[in-house]
Formats: C-alpha cells, structure tokens, sequence
C-alpha cells in the first residue's frame, strides 16, 4: 500500500501531533510506502530509507505561535506531485493550510481520504490573539470554525478522532464519518535508569520530596498559572516540577515569584522525559484543550497518577477515583485538593499508579498503528 501524509506541523518542533506521526510513520513505512508532505524552510526532497519519502514544502515562521510554521500556497505543486507519486490513500494529520490542499487535491483525484482531528480548533481561536481576544469576537470566531470544519472534514472519506469526547463532539457539528482511533505512543522508547533519572533531579534542583509533575509546552493555553495557583494551596512538603520550553515560560517565572510559589521547579526544555517521569510522584495539567493527552499516558505508563481537567481527551483517558483525578476547569481548590490528596496518601498513590501502568496499555503506538490501516483497508475495499 502506499500512503500520502499531509501535516502542518513536523519536526524540528515538537508535540503530541509530531511525537504520534513520528512513531507511527516509523511502523507504517516497515511495509507500506510512505510520503509525507510537511512544512520545511525550502522546497526538498528528501528519501529516509528505503519506503519512506519527504517532501518539505516552502513555509515562514506562523507570527502568532511560536515554533509553527505556515506552508505556502501552491495547489498546483501539491497537485502535481500527488499525480506523480499516485497514493492508494492520502491521510491529512490536524489540516490548516498544506493538510487542506492535499485533501483537496486528493477529492479531486478520487483517492481515498482519511483526516486525522488532533486539534480542537474552536478552542484555538484566542490563540491568534494570545488569548487575549474579547469574549464576543472569541464566541463567534468559534462558531464560525465549528461551521469550517464540517464544511472542510465533510471532504473526507473518513475522520478519525483520538477519544469519544472528540467523536461526540464533531459529530454534533453536522459530521456523520467520524470514528474513533485513539493516538498511540511508542512505550519502548520511554526507559529511564536509576542512574540517569538522579542524574537529572541533582542537574535541574529537584528536592527528594513528594514531586507534582507538569511537562509539555509552556504556553498560555496550557494554564500553567492556574496549576502554581493551586499549589499555593499546599504546604511545604511538596514540589511542582514545570518541565518544558516554550513561549511563556519566562512569564510563569515571573508569575510564580508575584504569587509568592517557592516550591516550584522549571527546567526548561527536557531531551529525557523518561527521567523527568520518574522523577515525579504524581502527574497534573490544568490544560482544557488537550485533545489526547499523549503526556497524560506516557506519564501513566510509569505508573504516576494523573490529576487532569474533565474536559476532552482526559475523560477519556483519566478515570477519575481509579488512575486519577478529573475536576471541573477553572477549581484551584478543587485541583488542589486532588492534588494533596494523592501527594499525602501513599497507599492510594500506589494503587492508582497500578491502575494508570494498566490503563496505558491500550495506547501503544503498535494498536494504534493496526487500527489505522484497518480503516485503509476498509476504504480501499470501499
């Protein structure tokens, strides 16, 4: 089989979208012929071994999110090189601006077509504004997404999203071909040594008390402030640990010493998540736009429970009074509380943390992948 990827978002910059498609292109491409099409810095074409082509297409720094990038417009190439590598199937990953000439490239050439939701746009709109767009315009900018995307997602043959919530969700806005295909992680990466995680709490100051864990971008979306605001609820026996690098960390620096937070750890950007996990006791976001939670399960696989907001991909992935915790957004209290209570009771620590192991399970890159082509072949077949 051969298979044509778009995305709008591919390394250098790193996240649970680039993180998923990595794993699993590595997997696909073992048997099937890969091309993936993703923005670059120029026009390239580039072989990585023997099934796997990429073609890095023209694209400039995205002015209003740091570490995005925005590919150029130009249907008529996307087109053309769609034409001359002939896919049995495209697959477009969270389409914005290249996703999007592809699918449409790929309606026009009859090939099957598959689109990934790995964003939840609605709740992205403030960001083109760095969350500081006014209630009214923000409320419509959502419903005018919502009415994109059926319009844009209807192309497709299929639409998969990673959790329930998320199928709920698009089908509510008009979509009837959406089904559910949770991301996948690559587990056997994940491994860290006793040696290597000391290493790294003596490298960033990390105490050896109870330890909180937050690691992903550090971003506004992210509500890291709302998380410090709840730890200023604790006593002094534990420790937050905000692992990461991203746009606003220099602003929750700042933030933290305003609110007066001195159980706080920022390590800036981390290479070995594996030893920032085993560092950690527990794992908490206050995030209410994850629409996975890749760092929720990987952080679950070494046995941390999670305490997360009730919202999108985490009620999925949190069950909350047996992995984890999930509480209303917004509730520092509340967050707090679950937060303490997990910290300060051993036993219950332990017993979630077997649950979270367990409950991570199902998630691997290897199930996902395996889902993934059953839904190829149910096109082809189609």
């Amino acid at each position: 089989m051969k298979i044509a990827l778009f995305t709008d978002t591919y390394l250098p910059q790193m996240n649970g979208v680039v993180a998923y498609l990595r794993d699993s292109i590595r997997l696909l491409s073992k048997e099937n012929e890969v091309v993936l099409f993703a923005p670059g810095e120029r026009f390239l074409v580039e072989s990585k071994g023997r099934n796997l082509k990429i073609y890095w297409i023209p694209s400039a720094p995205f002015p209003f999110y740091e570490g995005y990038r925005i590919a150029s417009v130009n249907y008529k190439r996307i087109s053309g090189l769609l034409a001359k590598e002939r896919p049995d199937i495209v697959h477009a990953h969270a389409p914005v601006n290249l996703g999007l000439q592809g699918m449409i490239a790929a309606k026009r050439k009859r090939i099957p077509l598959a689109v990934t939701y790995h964003t939840h746009f609605p709740d992205y709109v403030p960001h083109l504004m760095n969350g500081r767009l006014p209630g009214p315009l923000k409320e419509l900018g959502k419903q005018t997404v919502k009415k994109l995307i059926r319009h844009a997602f209807g192309m497709a043959d299929v639409v998969t999203a990673p959790t329930m919530e998320l199928v709920r969700e698009l089908r509510s806005y008009g979509l009837r071909n959406v089904v559910h295909l949770p991301n996948g992680i690559d587990f056997g990466s994940l491994r860290a040594s006793r040696k290597r995680t000391e290493a790294f709490r003596k490298r960033h100051g990390i105490p050896k008390k109870r330890v909180a864990l937050y690691l992903g971008r550090i971003s506004f979306e992210k509500k890291i402030d709302r998380l410090m605001e709840a730890f200023r609820l604790l006593g002094k026996g534990e420790s937050l640990v905000i692992a990461g690098g991203g746009p606003y960390l220099e602003n929750f620096r700042r933030f933290a010493r305003v609110i007066g937070l001195k159980n706080v750890v920022f390590t800036g950007f981390v290479e070995d998540v594996a030893s920032a996990y085993a560092c950690a006791d527990i794992f908490v976001s206050a995030s209410d736009s994850e629409t996975f939670g890749l760092t929720y399960v990987e952080a679950m696989h070494f046995g941390l429970p999670v305490v997360a907001v009730g919202r999108l991909g985490a009620k999925d992935i949190v069950q909350s009074g047996r992995n984890g915790f999930l509480v209303e957004p917004g509730k520092s209290r509340e967050f707090a509380r679950a937060a303490s209570r997990l910290l300060s009771d051993p036993a219950l620590r332990r017993r979630m943390g077997r649950e979270a192991r367990e409950s991570a399970k199902k998630y691997s890159i290897e199930n996902s992948v395996r889902k993934t082509l059953d839904i190829y072949r149910e096109l082809l077949e189609k």
